[in-house]
This record gives C-alpha cells, sequence and structure tokens, in this order.
C-alpha cells in the first residue's frame, strides 16, 4: 500500500496509517496478554488486575490517539467518497490477516469518530466484514488426544498439552480424581459411541486466579466441552475442578465474568472451536469472553441488525422488570438483549446525575466482576426504524429520554445507550418459581453480595428487583445506581430509640452520614417473608451484621484477594480452607 506522507494525503496513505496504528495497538494487546501465563505461575494476583486494567484502556488510548493523528493529517474534513477509498484500500490490506475481523472493527472505530457517523454507512465502513472467509490451522489451535476410553492416562495427557515453568503438585492423583468424576459423565453423553478424539486448546486461559484448559470430546456428530479449571498452590499447580457439562462451559464464558487472558493469532479461530462446544453463545459474547469486546459489540450489532431483517415484524417493547426510576429498559422478545437509556431526570429519592451513573458503568467495566455484574456494551447514535417500536414505547422514551432519543423522519436515533444480556429479575422470578429453583435463587442472591463485597463493591440498592437469575439459575447484579467501593462505606450499628416514638419516625432520629450503612436495617427487604426468609437467613444472617462487613473491610485492606470461581463448590476435587467457588 503506497505511502505519501509529505503530500496532501491519498485515502490509500489514510488506510495505511490507520493499519499501523491497529498493529501497535494489537502488538501492545498480546504483549499484555501473555504476561497472564507468569502471572499465574507467580501466584501475582495483584499483577493480574493490574495488567486486566492495563488492557481495558488500551483500545479507547489507541482510538483517540489515531483519530487525532488523523484529523491532524488530513488538516479537515474529507468527504464520503475519501473514506471509502480509504475503506476498500484497507480491506484489501487486512483481508489475508489472521485478526482481519478485529482490524475492521479497529478501522470502524476510528473512522466513525471522525466522521460522526450516525448508524452504521456500508460506504465508509465495514457494516459487514469483507474478509475473507478463512480456515484455521487445526495444528496451532489445538492438540488432539487419542483415546480408546477415557481414563486417567487421558487427563495426564490434557494436562501436559501446555508447557508450565512449574509443575503439578499431584498429577497422578489429579488425573485419577478428575477421570473418576467426567468419565461417566462423557460416556452417557457419547451415547455409547466410541470417542474419537479430544482437541485440547493449546493456550490455557487465565482469569483472575484461575486457569483454564479448554477441550473438546469428539464422539461422531458431537462435540461435547470438557474444561479443567487449574488452581495455583505454593506446591504447585493443582486441578480445581473438572466440568464436562455444556451449562458449565457456558457459566465458565458467562457474560458477568471478567474477560479472560489467552494467547491467540487466531482469534475467529478460537471463536470457532468454542462455538462448537457452546452452539448457544452468540458470537459477539465469545468475542467478548477472549478480550476482544469491541469486536463482541460490533458483532452484537449486527446480529441485532440482521434479526431486525431478518424478523420485519418485531417490535421493541418494555422490558420485562419494574419502572426503573434512572433508565428506560426496552427489548425485542425475540432478541436476547435488553437496551437502557439514561433518563432525563431521576425520581426522587434519586439524587445522582448522568455523570454518575456513567462513571458506575465504567467502574462496572474496568472491576473485576466476580461474575455478579452484568457486562455492559456502550453504544452511541444508534439509529433504528421507527416501526421498529409500539407506539406506547416510543412515546415514553420521547418523554423520558429527549436528550438522548430523537425521531428523524423515518429514524429512531439513540445517542447514548447500554446493552446487556436478558436476565429475569430476581423479585418476578421468585413469584414464579418452584419452591426448589426459588430457594436456590435466593441463597445464590445472598452468595452474590458476599462475592461483590469480595471484590470491594458494595452494591448499594440490595432490592430483589435490582438482581436478576440467568438461564443458568445464576444470580447477578444489573443496576448500578448505587454502587460503590466498599472501602468507602461506614457500617454502623442502628442506634437505641431515645423515644418510643423513634421507632416509628419517617427519618431517623439520628444523624446518617454519606457513606453510612446499617446492615441491621436489611433484614426488611432483604427477602419475601416465609420459608425462603428462613432459607436465606441460616445461609447468611451474618449480611446483616456490622461485624461481617468490618470484617471484609479489614481483609480487603491486607491485600487479600478472595476467591471465586465459575463453579459449584462440590465440583471441586480437594477442599482447601475457606475459599469459595462460585
Amino acid at each position: 500500500m503506497p505511502s505519501n506522507r509529505g503530500t496532501d494525503p491519498t485515502p490509500q496513505d489514510v488506510a495505511a496509517q490507520l493499519l499501523d496504528a491497529f498493529g501497535a495497538y494489537h502488538h501492545t494487546f498480546r504483549a499484555v496478554t501473555r504476561r497472564a501465563r507468569g502471572r499465574f505461575e507467580d501466584a501475582d494476583w495483584a499483577g493480574v488486575q493490574r495488567d486486566g486494567a492495563e488492557r481495558l484502556a488500551l483500545y479507547k488510548l489507541a482510538v483517540a490517539t489515531a483519530v487525532q493523528d488523523i484529523k491532524a493529517r488530513l488538516g479537515g474534513t474529507r468527504a464520503a467518497p475519501f473514506w471509502a477509498e480509504a475503506k476498500a484500500a484497507y480491506g484489501t490490506a487486512v483481508c489475508e490477516r489472521a485478526d482481519a475481523e478485529i482490524a475492521e472493527t479497529f478501522f470502524n472505530s476510528v473512522v466513525r469518530r471522525i466522521q460522526g457517523t450516525i448508524g452504521g454507512d456500508p460506504l465508509t465502513t465495514f457494516v459487514e466484514s469483507t474478509a475473507r472467509p478463512r480456515r484455521a490451522d487445526p495444528g496451532a489451535l489445538y492438540e488432539t488426544v487419542e483415546c480408546a476410553a477415557f481414563d486417567a492416562s487421558t487427563i495426564a495427557r490434557i494436562l501436559a498439552v501446555p508447557t508450565w515453568d512449574i509443575g503439578y503438585l499431584d498429577p497422578e492423583g489429579d488425573a485419577a480424581r478428575a477421570a473418576e468424576i467426567v468419565a461417566a459423565d462423557l460416556i452417557a453423553r457419547c451415547a455409547g459411541a466410541p470417542i474419537d478424539g479430544i482437541d485440547v486448546l493449546r493456550a490455557p486461559f487465565y482469569r483472575n486466579k484461575g486457569a483454564y484448559l479448554v477441550a473438546r470430546v469428539r464422539s461422531g456428530r458431537r462435540a461435547i466441552p470438557l474444561i479443567i479449571a487449574l488452581a495455583r498452590r505454593p506446591e504447585g499447580i493443582v486441578i480445581d475442578a473438572v466440568l464436562p457439562t455444556p451449562d458449565e462451559a457456558s457459566i465458565v464464558f458467562g457474560v458477568s465474568w471478567t474477560y479472560f487472558s489467552v494467547e491467540t493469532q487466531d482469534p475467529g479461530g478460537l471463536v470457532v472451536f468454542l462455538r462448537s462446544i457452546m452452539p448457544h453463545k452468540r458470537i459477539d459474547e465469545l468475542y467478548t469472553a477472549i478480550g476482544y469486546n469491541r469486536h463482541g459489540k460490533t458483532e452484537l450489532y449486527r446480529s441485532l441488525m440482521r434479526h431486525l431483517a431478518e424478523h420485519p415484524d418485531a417490535r421493541f417493547a418494555p422490558a420485562e422488570g419494574d419502572e426503573g426510576t434512572v433508565m428506560s429498559v426496552f427489548a425485542l422478545p425475540s432478541f436476547n438483549v435488553v437496551v437502557k437509556v439514561i433518563k432525563d431526570r431521576f425520581a426522587p429519592p434519586k439524587t445522582t446525575t448522568r455523570r454518575a451513573v456513567m462513571d458506575r458503568y465504567h467502574f462496572v467495566f474496568v472491576r473485576d466482576r466476580v461474575g455478579r455484574l452484568a457486562d455492559a456494551q456502550e453504544f452511541e447514535f444508534l439509529e433504528f426504524p421507527v416501526t421498529c417500536f409500539t407506539t406506547p414505547l416510543l412515546d415514553h422514551l420521547l418523554a423520558t429520554c429527549a436528550e438522548t432519543v430523537h425521531v428523524a423522519g423515518d429514524r429512531v436515533v439513540v445517542q447514548h445507550a447500554y446493552t446487556e444480556r436478558k436476565v429475569t429479575p430476581l423479585n418476578l422470578f421468585l413469584k414464579s418459581a418452584p419452591l426448589s429453583a426459588a430457594r436456590h435463587a435466593v441463597l445464590d442472591y445472598g452468595q452474590a453480595i458476599k462475592d461483590l463485597a469480595g471484590a470491594d463493591i458494595f452494591t448499594g440498592d440490595m432490592l430483589l428487583k435490582n438482581f436478576g437469575v440467568s438461564r443458568h439459575g445464576r444470580v447477578i447484579c444489573y443496576d448500578y445506581d448505587e454502587l460503590t467501593l466498599l472501602a468507602e462505606c461506614q457500617f454502623r450499628h442502628l442506634p437505641p430509640p431515645v423515644h418510643e416514638e423513634d421507632e416509628w419516625a419517617a427519618e431517623p432520629a439520628f444523624y446518617v452520614g454519606e457513606g453510612d450503612v446499617f446492615p441491621e436495617e436489611f433484614r426488611s427487604f432483604l427477602v419475601p417473608p416465609g420459608a425462603l426468609r428462613d432459607a436465606f437467613l441460616d445461609a447468611h444472617s451474618d449480611l446483616l451484621s456490622v461485624r461481617y462487613w468490618r470484617d471484609m473491610q479489614a481483609r480487603l485492606r491486607t491485600g487479600e484477594i478472595l476467591d471465586v470461581f465459575p463453579y459449584q463448590a462440590s465440583r471441586r476435587l480437594r477442599r482447601w480452607g475457606p475459599e469459595r467457588a462460585g
């Protein structure tokens, strides 16, 4: 691609400059990702968190720098034909690359900001990818373990696929225990057919304090997931859990967890492999899970636009659940995503601001979500046909979100929004679920509050309506209006009433500071009455005590990073103490 940097730049020059900027970004992204192995081996959990924050910041910085540099070089605006030529030159340059789809998204991010684009412009941006379909190199992506029967030696060969600078603590014992747990399950899933082979991804997946070996068991036309969760102990690496079911694999790659660090030269090939064992996961969710959240956003937008094109009768409607005081939320009944728009004004008792709400969503983006906060994708200048909205919904949006939503001809423009995966609001779930499922949800609700506390996050509004139940039965928080650092809270005992009438007063008869929290008050709203309340209090009555919260703050002040893993404690091969697998 020619470059003519001394004169007025051509579209080809700008395309070359953009490709250079993308190459520098992706090189740094991969360099930070490669640190994950050493962090795991060294048990450097604080380093894991620093790397995660650094990697999340890379894309925004790279795009902002590219926008500034290209604007300065152009010295003014350019019309759409200029960018159409730049897009064509860029597409030709990246079409054979293994990361072509990521490169196209980077181009879109820069050019949309330079142009101030509303919606998708297929002339000047990659609304759909133009990269040529590629076949992944199986040998580079995974190693195949041949086996006639699934036993301890099979596990041992899977463990040998990645290389480590430290050893396993008890490889033979772990292999035997793991095989005992999953052999019968895999045989049942194979329906008596032989195992044709086990494809093991060469690169482990790192997140928080865990590493995961991801494999695919092939039996006839079946592709069965097998995930081996590893933990780092002072004496070496151990198998912490083994997960042989599609639901367990889906939870490991769920949207409420921090993104994985996994080395790959072929993100698309990796996503294709993952989708072969999790066919119900959308492509955008898998790209996001492996750290390419901006391209995940591109794929989500594409999926939504295709869905609307394929279902011309689809209509947005208010999302399930109570109307919020801060957000207007709507969704397509047939698409598993909600769209959240900040309202112009907030009803009492809310005293927050639009900027504060946006800051809290950014807080969730950069923090360790420990599987308990819904991942939200931020969008600007979305555009939809006006026919996609029911009249009552559009009227409601124009009345409550006029600063963000407006109608332009036959289009509805949403200047700023967040998207999240749908969950069932916990208060509604408990009204209709069987008692056993409701009891499980209530107990997981309490554990969600504790998991977040262990990550230095206090949810503030712990009302049931602010939490949801995923299709796998996990409880997550999706309302961020009152989120704050646990360290910033002052947990206090309720002062005894001075006068009898103080007990019935609408307002407290004592001073309450901005960060004051009274856990003894939680009993009145944490769970509904009856058997569910009893079950909750049996398991989580400590949440009502000042001592629990102050003890958690003291642990966090020492720099302790608590264990929270994406599987049930019953799946662990052994118990190591008070840590919890979640």
